[in-house]
């Protein structure tokens, strides 16, 4: 019999059941569908990373840079003059927001002229004129076209410019513009000055914030750095992007994680759907192979329908996901702008490769879960494909045999986790392996839960509850497929709810530990950010302020990291959670006040620093660099490059700041914040930049950002219900198609419509219930990976894992629900069932 033959018919039949058809291929688009938006946000942060950044490095191979971020001009001359180091330009870079183009933030960039030609082609339109002919003398600012564009804006159109608080009025002097359209999204970024105009509008005097420098082999970098000194430093550009670059790597090696498990998903949901497809045309095949056709037709046929769909899925799949993964761009740019590096550039970024990674998942996918169904149903005779019994029996004697060999690979699983090295790619093996041990064992694990239930229940178990448990068991080849895939769905949805719990967790004890007090105030001025000593001291002794924190915050450069936060203490009422200590915690603030220092779990990743004795870190400061013992690693979620502790008398020594930057007050119990915020407000001078707020909206803010890291993860469970409700769907309709004659039987039998509808309901809940209860060792497994390896190599911070109740309730009651929703049309249509129909054999 002709193989097109073949595939003509069981194309026939998938349109006479058009509805399980297009479930199959739904099923296979949304494992596609997860994986690509996850995906696309991942390379859009990359892409956005690179054009925030090339527009402002180019073409410079090294750069001059200082302890504070800031160095005096005078560098500069000194470097054309003393060294004849012609390829060297000053640069100003700070950071702004622009009213009138939406409140973006954009990148402030401060340049001469005359030293750009050899670094940046900034090309200013109309006519795409020189440079230093037009930006010479002017007062103005150039931004992109495009942007000019979008907001309306002309040549002379005003613009502010905020730096915190702090705003500046300038106007539009000309437009930047590039006929190429990766050039033109890298201006985007930007806006461009005369350096004379950018400090003039950052009130940075005589100083820059680096040089840029294009160094052959044969440059003196030696002469360099002794023509720099103490407090300057000459770091290769690309050195140094790749260390800022490696914080935000951090945030899309969690996206990877999580692009797994939607890959996870998906294929359990693609071999659910795909394999029951094959399933319910036993029958079919059965008879095919009675009148001629051979094994191999059967095979090819199979395989062949089932990659037709799964070419057609995955290429829904890849649109849906293109359309997931546009709304979550936005989000997660956000995020890493506000975690890890301002991302001045926002792009969607769709490449060839996740289009061709979305398409191969869906079909390799497909391929492997049609491959075994297709060899089983060619390998087995035309009598039992026609009697389910008999393929059941088989299944029955090798279940041991499948709990055993789940049992080695949740075991080899462990000990890869536990002994691979730190690359991502072997913790994603190992939770694969998970996923596929766990799944094997659940057949075994049914029937013992069944048992258990029907030993538990036997004397108030009616009778159509009895068979429904009998009849998960009875038929356990098929529903043991169904109820992996639910568990392995549930499990994910436990994982990501138990991770993200306890976390958020974690961030609210870290506010009240860290950024506690009811009321907190700094300076709103970059510029000018220490507070006035009288004022702190009539703070002080307000009626209702029982004690403060004062302390300040300086950036500082960090040749691992970019810029570190030093912090130092005049009176400290922070509860520092350790992680590791060198000496016991009585004894460490001792440790402070003798030149040790402190280190946030982000800085001690950043700067390779080890939980051991003798654990030291080096520091640029203004005396260059120097080593400081390490006292104590703190858990903290301060981002960046790390947080680092040091005492008032080691900030002004090493980096002469001997202020105070912000202050915590706490007030007497009861006290409202805002009564105690407008004193404060009336002790100030009209033109004090200060910024006051209460505790709970520092808090409020902190968790906003917290909820807007992981809105992927909300989104993954959203898709984790989808999967849950479609693949149970596609399984509970084949299953109960299957049963056409059983249930012909019972309504011959005398069996009620409702009786039925009943017994198939019930059935549908316990495989949701018995699938949850299953989930839930999983999804626990899952969280402890998720949190203490994954998590903990990706970001290098630790946190307890909080194991609560109610999450386990709702990932049974999801599972249950998703089951029993699913259950419902296919009940109702077999309560209807015509009997002389299901009865009829061929």
């Amino acid at each position: 019999m002709g193989n097109y033959l073949l595939i003509l018919v069981c194309l026939r039949h998938s349109r006479r059941h058009l509805g399980r058809t297009l479930l199959l291929i739904f099923g296979i688009a949304m494992g596609v569908a997860g994986v690509v938006a996850i995906d696309i946000a991942k390379t859009s942060v990359e892409k956005s990373f690179d054009l925030s950044t090339q527009a402002l490095v180019s073409r410079s191979t090294h750069q001059i840079t200082g302890t504070g971020l800031e160095i005096p001009q005078q560098v500069f001359t000194d470097i054309r003059t003393d060294l004849g180091i012609h390829r060297s330009a000053p640069v100003i870079s700070r950071h702004v927001k622009v009213s009138q183009l939406g409140d973006r933030i954009l990148t402030l960039m401060g340049v001469d002229p005359f030293s750009e030609t050899h670094f940046r082609n900034l090309h200013i339109s109309p006519g795409e004129q020189v440079l230093s002919g037009i930006m010479t003398g002017s007062n103005g600012v150039f931004i992109s076209r495009s942007h000019a564009r979008q907001y309306n804006l002309d040549i002379g159109s005003p613009l502010d410019i905020f730096l915190g608080s702090r705003r500046t009025p300038v106007t539009i002097a000309g437009f930047l513009d590039s006929e190429n359209s990766a050039a033109g999204r890298m201006l985007e970024g930007l806006v461009v000055t005369d350096i004379s105009l950018a400090q003039e509008i950052l009130d940075m005097g005589d100083t820059i914030t680096r040089i840029d420098l294009i160094l052959d082999a044969d440059d003196p970098a030696e002469k360099i750095r002794d023509l720099v000194g103490n407090g300057l430093f000459l770091v290769e550009t690309d050195q140094q992007n790749l260390a800022v670059r490696g914080l935000s790597q951090s945030f899309e090696t969690s996206l990877t994680a999580f692009s797994m498990l939607a890959l996870f998903m998906g294929i359990f949901l693609i071999y659910n759907t795909v394999s029951f497809s094959v399933t319910r045309r036993h029958r079919l095949h059965g008879i095919l192979r009675a009148i001629g056709a051979t094994r191999s037709n059967i095979f090819f046929t199979v395989m062949a329908e089932v990659m037709v769909y799964a070419v057609i899925g995955s290429v829904f799949g890849v649109l849906l996901g293109i359309l997931l993964g546009n709304g979550a761009v936005q989000a997660v740019v956000a995020t890493v702008s506000e975690m890890y590096f301002t991302l001045t550039v926002s792009q969607t970024h769709i490449s060839g490769f996740t289009i061709a990674k979305g398409l191969l998942a869906g079909i390799l996918a497909a391929f492997v879960s049609g491959f075994f169904p297709a060899l089983s149903a060619a390998g087995t005779r035309p009598v039992s494909l026609m009697h389910r019994t008999v393929s059941e029996k088989k299944f029955n004697r090798v279940v041991p045999g499948l709990f055993i060999c789940g049992l080695l690979i949740l075991a080899a699983a462990s000990l890869l986790m536990r002994t691979a090295s730190t690359h991502a790619g072997s913790d994603f093996t190992g939770l694969f392996m998970i996923f596929f041990g766990a799944a094997l064992m659940t057949p075994l694990l049914i029937r013992f839960l069944v048992r258990i239930l029907l030993a538990a229940g036997m004397g108030s178990l009616g009778m159509m509850v009895k068979m429904a448990l009998r009849n998960i068991t009875r038929s356990l080849r098929q529903t043991s497929v169904l109820m992996a895939s639910l568990m392995v769905v549930t499990s994910v949805y436990i994982g990501i709810e138990v991770m993200t719990g306890s976390f958020r967790l974690s961030i609210i004890q870290w506010v009240d530990d860290h950024i506690g007090g009811d009321i907190h105030m700094e300076s709103a001025d970059p510029l000018a950010r220490s507070l006035d000593q009288d004022l702190v001291n009539r703070i002080r002794h307000l009626p209702r302020v029982t004690s403060l924190s004062a302390y300040n915050i300086h950036p500082v450069f960090s040749r691992a990291s970019g810029k570190v936060h030093l912090f130092s203490y005049q009176s400290d009422q922070s509860v520092k959670r350790w992680s590791w200590t060198a000496a016991p915690k009585e004894e460490l603030d001792a440790l402070l006040e003798e030149g040790w220092i402190f280190v946030s779990e982000i800085f001690a990743r950043q700067h390779n620093v080890m939980p051991r004795q003798g654990a030291a870190a080096v520091l640029e400061t203004g005396k260059g660099p120097v080593t400081f013992q390490v006292a104590g690693i703190f858990r903290d979620f301060f981002m960046g490059g790390g947080r680092v502790v040091v005492s008032p008398e080691t900030m002004a020594r090493f980096w002469g700041h001997g202020d105070i930057t912000a202050l915590q007050l706490f007030l007497a119990s009861g006290t409202p914040a805002e009564p105690v915020m407008d004193t404060i407000r009336q002790m100030l001078d009209p033109e004090d930049m200060i910024e006051i707020r209460s505790g709970n909206a520092i808090k409020k803010s902190i968790l906003a950002v917290f909820d807007n890291t992981f809105i992927i993860t909300s989104a993954l469970q959203v898709l984790t219900a989808i999967v849950a409700l479609t693949g149970i769907l596609n399984a509970v309709t084949a299953l109960l198609l299957e049963r056409t004659r059983e249930i012909g039987i019972l309504r011959a039998c005398g069996t009620l419509t409702g009786q039925v509808r009943q017994l198939l309901l019930h059935e549908c809940f316990f495989y949701g219930l018995i699938s949850g209860i299953l989930a839930i060792p999983l999804g626990t497994a899952l969280s402890w990976v998720l949190i203490h390896i994954i998590n903990q190599r990706a970001f290098g911070w630790t946190y307890d894992m909080v194991l609560t109740p109610g999450v386990f309730f709702q990932a049974i009651a999801l599972s249950s629900a998703a089951a029993l929703a699913a259950g419902i049309f296919p009940s109702l249509a077999a309560g209807r069932t015509h009997i002389p129909t299901a009865l009829h054999m061929e």
